[in-house]
């Protein structure tokens, strides 16, 4: 017997939602790089979308949806690579190399993302992090856990850290005013380039933009890895009563939030002075991290309820093809901003960009759910998949499906 992909009855529907619940979130933060240089922005003194009604949006989107998301998803990844190992041992068949051609492919695809079509990839990202787990897969739960805690805690002190001493040590202010000047040089180059600039150009300056945004790679690293742990530990305990989970979202609900709570708090002293920066840092890796544990749990508390069914069965569709939707994403959202589509590029602020990002999402569910009605995974799924495994998958179903809801 072979090797293969899950089938729609093996499936853990649970996990499918948080992947189409993961996907939105990722474009509602993605959507501020797709239509203008949000980078150099968010590392600007002041608002550059000074309207209110954008600056709350900005605040808002910090809250709930900055760096809670792309952990949710390192998250399932790590619980993905515990269902791939027990499931080739069972099958008395080896791990290992399946899994290695699955992340080369990933990287592969992460590549051309980036030439292609949009710098701020993060599957390349995945690929990497996603080998360090074959150090991890095979230890205690118990280990993984304790792992991840000790990693994420570590990371986000260490990054916070770093935020309070450049602001106490008087550098960020002594800079502020050259820094400032080097963003909005920075922001208007990349906003001639992405308007008005050629296909050959545009990928030049993608390129770039790439390099300047993981010139870190280390620390992006140890950031996503904990939540990794966290998804393989999950994935080993697989089982969690409604008190286990109950008693995770309270100590969640204040970890993650809570944490962000201090930039909200701290907001009106942007560019004056230490603690909005230091609050932000300790929010976006701690806070972030904490802040998807807590939707992960609610998630699973009101899926079990039987809440919300027909909602949870759209983000079901939409999970189902998490990989085809978020590549999508990137497809649609720079023909709409770059100048070989509409040119848009730095026209909107985030308060249509949240609007445009819920319209983009809803029209993927609704084609996800007639999709998977009709096939039995997304066509890029298909791809990495019969790449992965070495063979073509089914693909086409012989007739329109009634896919089981979510119960």
């Amino acid at each position: 017997m072979n090797l293969k992909p899950v089938g729609d009855q093996e499936r853990i529907q649970s996990l499918d939602i948080m992947r189409g619940i993961a996907i939105f979130g990722i474009l509602l933060v993605n959507m501020k790089s797709f239509s203008g240089p949000d980078s150099p922005i968010r590392a600007l003194s002041y608002e550059y979308f000074a309207e209110p009604y954008n600056v709350w949006t900005n605040v808002l989107l910090e809250f709930f949806v900055q760096g809670n998301f792309i952990t949710m998803f390192s998250f399932l990844f790590g619980f993905g690579i515990v269902l791939m190992a027990e499931r080739a041992k069972a099958k008395n068949k080896r791990f290992v190399p399946v899994f290695l051609r699955r992340q080369f492919v990933l990287l592969l695809f992460g590549i051309l993302h980036v030439l292609l079509f949009w710098y701020g990839d993060i599957l390349i990202m995945y690929a990497i992090v996603g080998l360090f787990m074959l150090i991890f897969y095979r230890l205690n739960k118990k280990v993984l856990i304790i792992t991840g805690l000790l990693l994420i805690t570590a990371y986000s002190l260490f990054m916070t850290t770093l935020t309070y001493d450049y602001w106490t040590s008087g550098a960020a202010l002594s800079y502020q005013s050259a820094q400032n000047k080097l963003n909005e040089q920075e922001i208007v180059q990349s906003i001639e380039v992405y308007s008005n600039g050629t296909y050959l150009e545009i990928m030049k300056e993608r390129v770039h933009e790439w390099g300047d945004l993981n010139r870190y790679f280390l620390f992006f690293i140890a950031g996503l890895l904990p939540m990794f742990l966290f998804g393989a530990y999950a994935a080993k305990k697989r089982t969690f009563t409604n008190k286990g989970l109950w008693r995770l979202w309270l100590l969640t609900l204040i970890l993650g939030p809570g944490s962000k709570m201090l930039a909200v708090i701290f907001f009106p002293f942007k560019g004056e002075d230490w603690r909005y920066d230091t609050a932000m840092s300790w929010g976006y890796e701690f806070g972030g991290a904490m802040m998807s544990i807590f939707y992960i749990s609610s998630i699973v508390l009101l899926y079990r309820s039987g809440r919300f069914k027909r909602l949870f069965n759209y983000f079901q569709f939409t999970g189902r093809m998490a990989f085809t939707n978020y590549l999508t994403q990137s497809m649609i959202a720079t023909t709409i901003f770059y100048s070989y589509g509409l040119g848009l590029y730095g026209e909107f602020g985030p308060f249509i960009g949240v609007i445009l990002s819920c319209g983009i999402f809803f029209l993927q569910a609704l084609l996800s759910k007639w999709w998977i009605e009709r096939y039995y995974m997304g066509p890029l799924e298909w791809v990495w998949r019969s790449l992965t495994y070495g063979r073509k998958q089914r693909f086409k179903r012989l007739g329109i499906s009634k896919i089981k809801e979510a119960e």
